[in-house]
C-alpha cells in the first residue's frame, strides 16, 4: 500500500497534469488523495514544494522512461538517438489520444513568469535535455554521420528541444499528431 505522501505526489501529478498548477487547489490534492490536510503538511511546507517534488519525480521518470532508452542508447546511432526521441514522444501523444502534451512544456508556459521556484527546475530540465540532444549531435558529426547543415551542434540542439516541444504543443491543441510527424520529418532533413 502506497504512503500518504506517495498518494499525494501521485494524485498532484495527475491533478497538475489534467488541470496545471494554478488550477489545482489543496483541496483538490487532498479530496484524491484521501489525506488530510494536517497529513499533507506533515511531508510538505506548502502545494509549491510539493509542485518542487512532482517536478522532481517527473525529471527522474522521464530520464528513465524516455531519454535512457532514446538518447542513452549505445546501440543506436546519434541519428537514430535523436530520433527515437522524437518517436517516443510521437507515441506517447497517440497513446493518450492527443491530449496530454508535455509535462514539462505544459508546466513551463504555465508558471515561468509566476513562479520563479517552480520555472527553475523546469529550466534545468530543459537544459539537461538539450546538452544530451548536443551530445548525440557532437558524436553524429565526429563519426560523419550528420552534416547538420552547416551548423554546429550546440546550435542546432536547442532548435530541436524548440522543434519537439512544438510538435507536441501543437499536437495537443490540434488533438492529431499530424505536427509531431512533420517535426519527425523536419528533424531528419535538419540532421541531414
Amino acid at each position: 500500500m502506497a504512503s500518504n505522501k506517495d498518494r499525494i505526489m501521485e494524485a498532484a501529478m495527475d491533478l497538475f497534469r489534467d488541470h496545471g498548477f494554478q488550477g489545482t487547489g489543496l483541496e483538490d490534492i487532498l479530496t484524491s488523495s484521501g489525506v488530510c490536510k494536517s497529513n499533507f503538511y506533515y511531508h510538505f511546507k506548502s502545494k509549491e514544494e510539493l509542485g518542487l517534488k512532482v517536478i522532481e519525480r517527473k525529471v527522474q521518470e522521464m530520464r528513465q522512461s524516455v531519454m535512457e532508452p532514446s538518447l542513452g542508447n549505445a546501440k543506436l546511432t546519434p541519428k537514430q538517438r535523436v530520433l527515437a526521441l522524437f518517436e517516443s514522444m510521437l507515441t506517447f501523444c497517440e497513446e493518450h489520444e492527443c491530449r496530454r502534451g508535455c509535462f514539462f512544456g505544459n508546466l513551463a508556459l504555465e508558471l515561468s513568469d509566476s513562479s520563479e521556484e517552480l520555472r527553475k527546475p523546469l529550466s534545468r530540465f530543459f537544459s539537461e535535455l538539450t546538452a544530451e540532444v548536443e551530445s548525440c549531435l557532437q558524436e553524429g558529426k565526429r563519426r560523419g554521420e550528420l552534416l547538420l547543415q552547416g551548423l554546429t551542434p550546440m546550435e542546432l540542439a536547442s532548435p530541436i528541444v524548440s522543434l519537439l516541444q512544438g510538435g507536441m504543443l501543437l499536437t495537443k491543441t490540434h488533438k492529431d499528431s499530424r505536427a509531431m510527424r512533420d517535426s519527425i520529418k523536419v528533424l531528419t532533413v535538419c540532421m541531414g
